[in-house]
């Protein structure tokens, strides 16, 4: 009797179908199932593997267990999830049949979604099955092995039918059952494989864990945040100073049930991640593109290494903090998406600071959360800077707590409007006025903060940007959360939200109203300004192509209207919708709006990789090691190079030699002919994966950044709009 393998480790079809179904059993306490749904999911896990009883499939799997019995076959390979619907017998399929008639559902239409479910749940959508070739390996597996297999179904037609989601009516009507039923599908294979479970036990007392934080920092919490946990059956919109509490809120809203806390910058992830971690311990895990370099510094064995990084990939902890990215990209249906809906279809899901995303992002945050909301999840927007138009988006839902601006009673900033250039005179009189204090200056552009840098060079100031190397990066983060007085900072928008920061007097260039408040929020943060001079002084600039322009000079226009005026927490709500009462008519709003119709009529990525893009909106980004870095370090990066290519070392040290690359490593994008600037690093698999090139006709330097060697574009004006 032949034995049917499932994995290269040896476990057989039926061992693996059982785990899958112990997976289910665990999962299915989250979802929401009647009787009947929970036969289906069981039918799908039942069947979805089946198609590796495969000549080409067993094969395989046989030589890599160096068992030298193989099958007579020759002819080609088929995924074995287009093979797995043919042994579905008569008998079956009429079985299966009655339980979608007991749901009230057309039986025939919903039984080839059965088969699509099958079909889809390694989501290759993209490969065209071999009609000629299905049918000869069915053929095989019922003349040489015997078994009872039919050809009855049309794999190309069934995935056309339903991944089109042009057809609105159609998918509108199976989406749910696609998120459940595939869902469920996907998350218990995937986690049986895995050998993890599908969901994490909170390990504990959610509520002791946060009664002690609370009682440990003597915090009292707020009217609102109490009733925050009081809506903890309802998704939330709060609109909160910044420093009031927004996070404890979120916290007691969870009330212990499974929750992701999302924010857009992978700083400020790490920090609220340190953050949780404090109070609710091995519970929390970390989510973002570096979470693998991240945990390989931390875990003491490969195998704590691997477990972890699996668990949070499966989407497994009771909390995840994690950059929104992870989740919200799912909104493009790439193939694939129906596992993370699925998950956020029993979950909380918090949003911190929307309005630090592009006008593409934030409507894509909100199709997703509405149609989270819809299948069931809960979520917390919070921020303390929304603007109005994106409050109305939510306030026709069902079981939603919409607050009322939460604002500090205290006046922490008092402005004063500059109509001069920020590389100005003015600038060094500032300086010089308040010589004595912890001065943050912030710049638009990285450019502009370069110039403004070698301008105030008698100051000795320090810069922080986006385009410093990973060593020198870091060390700059450290280093402007530990200033103290005298100090002078440059920066660029890097700072707004994802630094703790406090300082003294805050110099900026005008930006969007919504941009400029969370740079308010670097000066005073949790102190009252009670001095008679302004602490915050905002320079006239231009919009470059970083912001909105329409949006820009509205928010130059309305903050006339409060030079030299303590600006209270109140006047700051009045200053948005001034700025946003027109916002219909702007590029922003258009934007914002034409990406929130192709996502509702059906818009779909091709991929993860395409989702990500089309969220983020960076297009021709590459990891770069800037040539003289490369030249100074060249010893110490080859010696890297050449551990992290050796495949005979294991993967947890050399993820390990990855995260120290990357401290010579920067992120940028680059168009036309500046590409030509890319060079090879010659003989390493790892850098060619990756994109990791040398960047030449630039030069780095560790106190000043990156600097094209020709400061001036061939169009005349500065390089880039780099942030």
């Amino acid at each position: 009797m032949n034995i049917f393998f499932a994995k290269s480790n040896g476990e057989t079809i039926e061992e693996h179908t059982k785990n899958v179904l112990k997976a289910f059993k665990k999962l299915k306490s989250f979802i929401k199932l009647n009787k009947q749904e929970e036969l289906i999911i069981e039918n799908l896990i039942k069947f979805h593997d089946l198609g590796k009883k495969n000549p080409e499939f067993q094969n395989r799997i046989r030589k890599k267990l160096g068992i030298n019995k193989l099958f007579k076959w020759h002819n080609g390979n088929v995924p074995h999830e287009w093979l797995s619907p043919s042994f579905i017998t008569q008998e079956k399929e009429n079985e299966i049949k009655e339980i979608i008639d007991k749901l009230h559902l057309d039986k025939e239409r919903f039984f080839n979604f059965f088969i699509f479910s099958i079909l889809s749940h390694h989501h290759r959508e993209g490969n065209v099955p071999n009609d000629a070739l299905v049918k000869d390996i069915i053929s095989w597996i019922k003349e040489d092995w015997h078994f009872d297999v039919e050809y009855f179904y049309k794999p190309k037609e069934i995935l056309y039918t339903y991944n089109t989601s042009e057809d609105k009516e159609r998918w509108d009507l199976f989406f749910p059952y696609r998120v459940k039923w595939l869902g469920s599908l996907m998350k218990c294979d995937y986690c049986a494989s895995a050998g993890i479970s599908p969901e994490e036990q909170y390990k504990g007392s959610y509520h002791q864990d946060f009664q002690r934080f609370l009682k440990t920092n003597q915090i009292q919490l707020r009217n609102f945040q109490v009733v925050a946990g009081r809506n903890s059956d309802k998704s939330i919109v709060l609109v909160a100073s910044t420093g009031i509490g927004k996070t404890e809120s979120a916290m007691n809203w969870i009330k212990g049930q499974k929750a992701f806390y999302l924010l857009g910058i992978r700083i400020a992830v790490n920090e609220m991640y340190r953050r949780f971690k404090n109070i609710f311990y091995d519970n929390v895990t970390l989510l973002h593109g570096e979470t693998s370099y991240f945990f390989a510094q931390t875990e003491k064995s490969e195998d704590e290494y691997e477990e972890k990084i699996e668990k949070a990939r499966k989407l497994s902890y009771p909390l995840t903090i994690a950059t929104a990215d992870q989740l919200i990209t799912s909104v493009f249906k790439y193939p694939g998406f129906e596992f993370t809906y699925l998950t956020c279809s029993y979950s909380k899901i918090i949003l911190d600071e929307i309005q630090s995303f592009s006008p593409s992002a934030i409507a894509a945050i909100v199709v997703f959360l509405k149609e989270i909301h819809e299948l069931g999840g809960k979520f917390m927007l919070m921020t303390a800077t929304l603007p109005p138009f994106i409050r109305e988006e939510f306030r026709g839902l069902d079981n939603i707590h919409i607050f009322e601006p939460q604002l500090l009673n205290i006046n922490r900033h008092k402005i004063n409007i500059i109509d001069e250039n920020i590389e100005s005179d003015k600038t060094k009189e500032l300086l010089y006025s308040n010589r004595d204090k912890k001065i943050l200056i912030i710049c638009n552009t990285v450019r502009k903060s370069q110039r403004l840098y070698e301008f105030l060079n008698e100051f000795s100031p320090r810069l922080i940007h986006s385009q410093f190397i990973g060593r020198d990066r870091k060390e700059k983060e450290k280093s402007i959360m530990e200033a103290h007085s005298p100090s002078v900072w440059i920066s660029t928008q890097v700072v707004e939200a994802s630094l703790d920061i406090d300082f003294d007097v805050l110099l900026t260039e005008n930006a969007t109203i919504e941009s400029l408040l969370q740079r308010f929020g670097r000066c005073y943060r949790r102190r009252e300004y009670r001095k008679n001079e302004p602490n915050i002084f905002i320079f006239k600039s231009a919009p470059n192509n970083v912001y909105d322009k329409d949006l820009f000079n509205s928010t130059w226009n309305v903050l006339q209207n409060y030079n030299n005026q303590i600006i209270t927490e109140k006047v700051k709500q009045n200053m948005i919708s001034q700025v946003f009462e027109d916002v219909t008519n702007t590029n922003y709003y258009q934007k914002y709006q034409r990406q929130k119709e192709l996502l509702e009529i059906g818009y779909r990525s091709m991929s993860k990789i395409e989702a990500q893009i089309d969220f983020r909106e960076i297009t021709n980004n590459y990891i770069v090691i800037p040539e003289n870095v490369f030249e100074e370090n060249r010893n110490a990066t080859e010696t890297l190079l050449n551990f992290i290519d050796d495949k005979t070392i294991n993967i947890f040290e050399r993820i390990k030699k990855q995260s120290e690359l990357f401290d010579y490593t920067m992120p940028v994008q680059l168009f036309g002919k500046k590409i030509l600037n890319l060079k090879e690093i010659s003989g390493s698999l790892f850098c060619k994966r990756h994109r990791i090139r040398i960047l030449t006709g630039y030069e780095y330097l560790p106190d000043i950044g990156l600097v094209c060697k020709n400061h001036i574009a061939e169009n005349g004006e500065e390089p880039d709009n780099i942030l």
